[in-house]
């Protein structure tokens, strides 16, 4: 083999994370190294999980990127790379777009000719829009119809990918993971925002400046989902697409009340700017198909996961 590995290395399997230093890239790299896979990783700034060939590589530097393949030389790709903020998305579409859509072309361009075992691309329910009744699931025949740039960039992003995939001959599987939550997660998603509120309210008599309360959402711990990545790269269909979630539809108001139980009567008062201008009331996934494909069902149950958030941010802010 090229670059002088062994004849012992050689046999285990290279793992390939895209944006691996956001909050999924480091739970989906313990899951693969716990499974004994050789892990690297691209992405932007500073990296600091031990056992991973980081690489600070550019998407949108097609060069760069190409270099990186040709040295990492995986066997197996997890596309997490991108801009993955619906609100952000609304501030600046055009960046949404270039780096989710014209990022997921670079990576798959860097790869034609490149024997890989699998793509996993991660896209997102987002791609599906508004629910149009209350107790409806997504599931993955479900026409999809995306309210916000975000969730158009990375609806378009899915389809050059399987396109790209079949041209290339390239193994691309499609994942459209629901809500995910656990330790790590960065504000501007509805958990740690609650959790960060809940703390700082209860030490100063605050209020808690809530979003609509109203809609429902499927949330699944992280750690089930980078375990279904692991296992739709080992055992997925090229070419499927695949929802990752609970299906279980969980009102945000619940998730509110069961966070604040323990830190008394807070407060609660609407806030206007945290009102999406486009919301979509009940997005909740059927996950059939993931459950009959690779034997997967979520493991971690939701009061774990909301209480681990909350202990974070105790730490955080003391």
């Amino acid at each position: 083999m090229a670059g002088g590995v062994t004849e012992e290395e050689d046999i285990t399997v290279r793992a390939l994370i895209t944006g691996v230093n956001g909050f999924v890239g480091k739970y989906l790299v313990k899951e693969l190294q716990k499974n004994g896979y050789s892990v690297s990783g691209i992405g932007m700034g500073p990296f600091d999980l031990p056992g991973v060939h980081y690489k600070e590589v550019n998407i949108m530097e097609r060069i760069e990127l190409e270099q990186a393949m040709e040295e990492l030389n995986p066997d197996m790709v997890f596309h997490l790379a991108g801009i993955a903020s619906v609100s952000h998305s609304w501030r600046d579409p055009r960046a949404s777009f270039e780096v989710n859509v014209i990022g997921t072309i670079n990576l798959l361009e860097s790869l034609k000719g490149r024997v890989v075992r699998s793509i996993v691309y991660i896209g997102s329910s987002e791609i599906y829009g508004p629910g149009r009744r209350l107790g409806e699931e997504f599931c993955e025949t479900t026409s999809p119809n995306p309210q916000n740039p975000y969730a158009t960039s990375k609806y378009a992003a899915e389809r050059i990918a399987l396109q790209l995939g079949q041209v290339y001959k390239l193994p691309v599987i499609l994942t459209r993971p629901f809500n995910h939550i656990g330790v790590g997660q960065n504000e501007g998603f509805v958990v740690p925002d609650f959790a960060r509120q809940i703390i700082e309210a209860s030490k100063r008599d605050e209020s808690i400046r809530v979003g609509r309360l109203d809609v429902y959402r499927d949330f699944t711990d992280v750690r089930d989902i980078v375990r279904a990545y692991r296992l739709l790269a080992e055992k997925g269909q090229a070419g499927e697409t695949y929802n990752i979630c609970s299906g279980v539809g969980r009102k945000i108001s619940d998730i509110l009340d069961f966070m604040r139980t323990e830190y008394g009567n807070l407060n609660v008062e609407l806030d206007e700017t945290k009102i999406r201008p486009v919301e979509n009331i009940y997005s909740v996934g059927n996950n059939d198909k993931i459950r009959t494909a690779i034997d997967w069902e979520p493991l971690y149950s939701i009061e774990d996961s909301l209480r681990g958030v909350l202990a974070e941010w105790e730490k955080r802010l003391e």
